[in-house]
């Protein structure tokens, strides 16, 4: 791999955190303010879901210069839907069989679910960024 190859997959991993940041300070507004006239789950699951939109936009024009598309947001929560299994499960195997003090465990759990959601998140994005030929994906 050349230098620029490497130097723009750099920019893409940071881009990948600036908007992990961005949409999760995003998520935490849209919970505050909805808070004022709904109770906490249902105001809770609308940022979570608002979240989701949000990230995906991001990750799909921001972070991998794809295009935003329906097939696309509807695949979308699978990354979360991945990333939450994976870390469930990492961390009761770090918790209760490798005995890691429950307050370092998430730190752990994070290291290891960050590659694989941006990974998971990349190849939904160049996947559906590339509608095949007779199927003109719009954009939401």
């Amino acid at each position: 791999m050349d230098w620029r190859a490497r130097l723009r997959m750099s920019g893409e991993r940071w881009r990948f955190l600036v908007a992990g940041a961005v949409t999760t300070l995003g998520s935490y507004a849209v919970y505050l303010g909805l808070l004022a006239v709904l109770a906490p789950l249902p105001a809770y699951v609308l940022a979570y879901l608002s979240g989701i939109v949000s990230a995906y936009a991001l990750q799909s024009r921001w972070v991998f210069g794809g295009r935003w598309t329906w097939s696309g947001l509807a695949l979308y929560p699978l990354v979360y839907a991945v990333q939450a299994l994976l870390s469930f499960g990492l961390f009761a195997l770090l918790v209760h069989r490798l005995q890691l003090p429950a307050a370092l465990a998430p730190l752990v759990v994070v290291a290891i679910a960050l590659p694989v959601t941006y990974v998971l998140g990349k190849r939904i994005v160049y996947h559906t960024s590339r509608p095949s030929p007779g199927h003109g994906d719009a954009r939401p």
